[in-house]
């Protein structure tokens, strides 16, 4: 190969020019602090670059999205916390209003401060944060709860954001968990399903049991011949009598007739002037399928257990079933708190399910264990000024229950966050490894740069000094 003046001069000014392209880049990488510049200096690292550039701005999202998440749990906690407060302000004017000591004036006072409670209520449950309502579903525009009719408004569906690659959280708690519920919009009476009046008859049939005693009453068991399914059809065969007393008052013989049904019985005992003073009976059909039993309760209520009553018949007859007599042994009937079909009704077709005195409505429901406690302090009945102690107390519990699922979302929330932010470390780091340059590999090759070209400038000068007469000598 022939070896020209102008081949080394073109030869030089490349290599020259690769080592002032490799001091560019050397300073560029320093200026930038990133070792891929472009794809090609790396099209593998390019690639895994811009996919965790993608995870790390995916996670700052999240991270914006857990804040709101936390938030909205974190105001729902606080309302809970609220009616937990005014819980405890109703117990305490219902355990008052309890007393003997107190007046139907002072009950009626206390049933003021409880309406305060039940309006300061409502507005906790219609709480709204970031323009919207907390313990409503999707219709998150519209308040939970009616103000004047004590319904829920909004629907049952939980809203949910999602907080990590895998996980979301709920951010509402719709009201029907344990405050209001929702009915038939076309139902006329609609507007008494919750804040219900005193003793309200929805079915207007004198024998339900519309005025039926919340803390109990006596409940007749089911025949050895099986469950009685028609209360018009013969209950007892020959008949008897029913010696019935409560408490200290006079005892009262109601006459049966040979062949009476339960209806026929619990007529008898009704209609008869100096009986209904202190008792009253109903037929309830206690199951889902036909199973009539008869009931008695006290009146006034929330003495039913002070009920004594002495069955005179002859030996296995099913008026035997009526006798309750626990000083003298003689124990058929039981005392029952809650009695499926009188005063825990579970079925919302029957038409006594919203009545004043379901005890599965008010021990389930916040709205209406209040009102519950109002409207009887309002009528001064000691009885279930008593009952709505035990309804408060449910409530409460229930309360607990769902403060302890919104710190579960909340712990959640935290779990996540503490584990998407060493996601992101992680991520960050392996980025790094991928993308920041060297600094003092860099700067090391820089000096190396700069010392070949101080050597090749040395070289250049040196040898264009020289012309061809000075080989030639």
């Amino acid at each position: 190969m022939k070896v020209t003046t102008s081949f080394f001069y073109k030869t030089f000014l490349s290599d020259l020019n690769k080592q002032l392209d490799a001091m560019f880049k050397a300073h560029e990488q320093l200026a930038t602090g990133k070792r891929v510049l472009s794809p090609s200096d790396d099209p593998v690292a390019v690639s895994r670059i811009v996919k965790y550039k993608s995870e790390i701005s995916a996670l700052d999202e999240y991270k914006r999205v857990m804040d709101t998440a936390k938030n909205n749990n974190s105001a729902i906690e606080t309302a809970i916390d609220d009616l937990k407060n005014m819980l405890i302000k109703a117990k305490q004017y219902a355990v008052n209003g309890s007393t003997d000591t107190l007046s139907a004036t002072d009950r009626l006072a206390l049933a003021r401060e409880v309406d305060t409670l039940i309006q300061r209520s409502i507005e906790t449950i219609n709480t709204k944060f970031a323009g919207r309502y907390i313990f409503g579903g999707f219709k998150a525009d519209t308040p939970a709860v009616n103000a004047q009719t004590g319904l829920y408004q909004s629907d049952n569906n939980l809203q949910y954001l999602d907080i990590s690659f895998f996980l979301d959280v709920a951010v509402n708690l719709p009201a029907t968990e344990f405050f209001t519920y929702t009915v038939d919009p076309a139902d006329p009476s609609r507007n008494l399903k919750v804040l219900t009046p005193y003793n309200y008859n929805f079915t207007h049939d004198p024998n339900a049991p519309y005025d039926a005693d919340p803390l109990g009453a006596l409940l007749m068991p089911q025949p050895s011949s099986g469950a009685i399914t028609n209360p018009a059809s013969v209950f007892t065969t020959n008949g008897g009598t029913l010696t019935i007393k409560l408490a200290q008052n006079e005892a009262i013989n109601v006459n049966i007739s040979a062949g009476a049904s339960l209806d026929d019985i619990r007529n008898a005992i009704n209609n008869d002037p100096q009986a209904c003073k202190y008792v009253k009976a109903w037929v309830v059909n206690v199951g889902d399928f036909p199973d009539y039993r008869l009931v008695i309760g006290s009146i006034p209520n929330g003495k039913s257990q002070m009920i004594r009553i002495d069955v005179n018949t002859s030996s296995g007859d099913n008026l035997n079933l009526l006798a309750y007599n626990p000083e003298s042994g003689s124990v058929s009937m039981s005392f029952q708190e809650n009695i499926q079909g009188y005063n825990y009704i579970t079925n919302p077709n029957d038409p006594n399910y919203y009545s004043f005195n379901n005890n599965y409505l008010n021990e389930n429901y916040y709205l209406r264990a209040l009102h519950f406690l109002k409207v009887a302090l309002e009528n001064n009945d000691q009885g279930r000024i008593q009952k709505a102690v035990g309804y408060l107390d449910k409530i409460a519990d229930s309360l607990y229950k769902q403060q302890s699922l919104i710190g579960a979302r909340l712990s959640k929330i935290e779990s996540i966050s503490d584990y998407n932010l060493e996601v992101e470390k992680n991520t960050k780091q392996t980025l790094s490894n991928d993308q920041d340059v060297d600094a003092v590999q860099v700067i090391s090759e820089l000096n190396q740069t700069m010392t070949v070209l101080q050597a090749m400038r040395v070289t250049l000068t040196d040898f264009f000094r020289n012309t061809l007469f000075d080989f030639l000598r």
